[in-house]
C-alpha cells in the first residue's frame, strides 16, 4: 500500500507547534532560573557588621531560617573590607568565610563581635547555649578568633 504524502502546510503547522512548544520550555526554564535565584529558600539577613581597626577585614553577624518549621542558625563571616558578602546562587545562604554558627537566633545568643587587635576578632556569645554550637574556628586567612562564650 502506497503511503500519501503529508500536505506541506500540514507539516508547517507540525514544525511551529514543536517550535512554540521549545520556545516556552525554555522560557520556563529561564523564569525558574530568575525566579530560584531572587527568592532564595534560605537567604541570610545581616544583624551587624564589625571592620578591623585597620580597615582591613570585615566581620558580619547573620540570621538565617530556610522555613516555617525549621530553626534560626545564627552565623558570623569573615571578608576582606570592601568586598560583598558571597551568597550561594539558588540558596542565598552566605557560607564562604563563615567561622561561627549555631543553632539559635540572633536575639536570644546575645553575641558581639569587637576587634581587639587588626587580625585579632573576639566573638562574645553571652547566652549561648553549647549544645546547639556548630562551628567555631580559631581562625582565618591572617586572623584569629577569640571566644568568650558564656553558658545559660
Amino acid at each position: 500500500m502506497r503511503r500519501k504524502p503529508i500536505d506541506p502546510f500540514a507539516r508547517r503547522m507540525i514544525q511551529g507547534s514543536v517550535a512554540f512548544a521549545c520556545v516556552l520550555l525554555v522560557m520556563f526554564a529561564v523564569l525558574t532560573v530568575v525566579y530560584l535565584h531572587t527568592r532564595p529558600r534560605c537567604s541570610d539577613t545581616i544583624s551587624a557588621e564589625a571592620a578591623s581597626p585597620n580597615k582591613q577585614w570585615t566581620a558580619a553577624l547573620l540570621e538565617r531560617r530556610c522555613g516555617e518549621d525549621t530553626p534560626f542558625f545564627t552565623h558570623v563571616n569573615l571578608r576582606p573590607t570592601g568586598e560583598e558578602l558571597q551568597r550561594g546562587f539558588f540558596s542565598g545562604a552566605a557560607n564562604a568565610g563563615e567561622v561561627f554558627e549555631m543553632e539559635q537566633d540572633v536575639a536570644s545568643t546575645g553575641l558581639n563581635l569587637r576587634w581587639s587587635a587588626p587580625d585579632t576578632l573576639v566573638i562574645e556569645c553571652r547566652r549561648c547555649e553549647a549544645s546547639l554550637l556548630r562551628k567555631h574556628d580559631k581562625e582565618w586567612n591572617a586572623v584569629t578568633i577569640n571566644y568568650e562564650l558564656t553558658s545559660r
